[in-house]
């Protein structure tokens, strides 16, 4: 009980502490939305061709659907029943929802410039990609379980 302001321990605190596990899933969305907008980037740059789009403008789209989804979420989500529990997130877990979905993001360009500037190859990037996505929603499935005791 001493850190639930910071971290969910109840369901009744999902949305209102800083972290729960909805959580988890934002570092999956900043890598997955990242990953696929990147292919602007890494399918002409590995064929020798300039890229469409930029990793920083990659990045910045990212960060915009990010804010975007949280919108979304908190707004017409909530309006039409499909939130959790039919409320709004606090101002701190949109907060946090939205920095660790940036921290996936900033992953996965990390990742992808290290594999562009050591001319390795590009599947290394997209495998990344798909296995940490994959192991983030496992984490994700194992403690939406825990909460609710599945």
């Amino acid at each position: 009980m001493l850190f639930n302001e910071i971290f969910a321990e109840t369901i009744s605190e999902v949305g209102e502490s800083w972290f729960d596990f909805y959580s988890i899933g934002h570092i999956c969305f900043g890598i997955g939305v990242f990953l696929f907008f990147s292919l602007f980037y890494t399918i002409p740059k590995n064929k020798g061709k300039t890229p469409i789009f930029s990793l920083l403008f990659v990045f910045i789209l990212t960060f915009v659907i990010l804010i975007a989804w949280e919108l979304l979420e908190n707004l017409l989500f909530v309006e039409i029943g499909w939130k959790f529990e039919g409320r709004r997130d606090s101002w701190q877990n949109i907060t946090m929802d939205i920095i660790i979905g940036v921290i996936g993001a900033l992953s996965s360009w990390l990742f992808c410039h290290l594999i562009f500037t050591k001319g390795k190859n590009i599947w290394a990037y997209y495998i990344f990609g798909i296995i940490g996505f994959g192991i983030w929603i496992g984490v994700f499935i194992i403690l939406r379980a825990v909460y609710f005791g599945y």
